[in-house]
């Protein structure tokens, strides 16, 4: 992690001190910012986790602690892109396993909070999931949220990296096809048996 680290600020200097050179600063400034929000995920999901505020129901579906019966859903960060894909596979198969822990990280998450009395409110904003595949798992499409697509469009460069992992080349991630979903728990719980089903199909 402190290697990391270490890199990200010597890059950074060194692009602030080439492009005053060149008298180009505002580039230099903007590549130290691409590589502040390239490094964040290796130090905020450590440090949200250890304090409670994010959980991992798999290696790459993570939940907010439930706030005002409303908890939500983020998708894997670079934080486990790097540590969890397996680059010898094709860019098709991490797809896959990705879709695979999406699954299982709903099963989970069913399985810690069904049997729990108080209604609870599932959200997951994605530039991922279209509107056909959250449906059948019992999301249905919600207003636009302004605030999570202005985090998206923030976090464009390690967004780009993420989609570029997982599918094995470029991939520039479509921020226009961003949705935000809802589901209660019960609707997620009564389509358990459809995701186990589904799960057993891409294992």
């Amino acid at each position: 992690m402190l290697y990391a680290i270490g890199i990200t600020v010597m890059l950074g200097f060194l692009a602030v001190l080439l492009s005053w050179w060149l008298h180009l600063l505002f580039i230099g400034i903007l590549i130290c910012f691409i590589l502040i929000t390239l490094l964040a995920p290796f130090v905020d999901v450590p440090g949200m986790v250890k304090a409670g505020k994010l959980s991992y129901h798999s290696v790459f579906l993570l939940a907010e602690a439930p706030k005002d019966g409303v908890l939500n859903l983020h998708g894997g960060t670079l934080f486990d892109y790097v540590y969890v894909l397996d680059f010898k596979q094709s860019g098709k198969a991490r797809t896959a396993f990705i879709l695979q822990a999406y699954l299982e990280g709903l099963l989970h998450l069913i399985a810690t909070y069904e049997q729990q009395e108080v209604p609870l409110t599932l959200r997951w904003t994605s530039y991922i999931v279209n509107q056909r595949t959250a449906a059948r798992l019992g999301f249905k499409p919600q207003p636009k949220d302004g605030l999570q697509q202005l985090i998206l469009a923030f976090n464009y460069g390690n967004l780009f990296v993420s989609n570029s992992l997982a599918k094995g080349k470029l991939s520039f991630p479509k921020l226009s096809a961003t949705q935000t979903y809802e589901a209660s728990l019960d609707d997620l719980v009564a389509r358990k048996a459809y995701i186990k089903q589904l799960l057993k199909r891409i294992q």
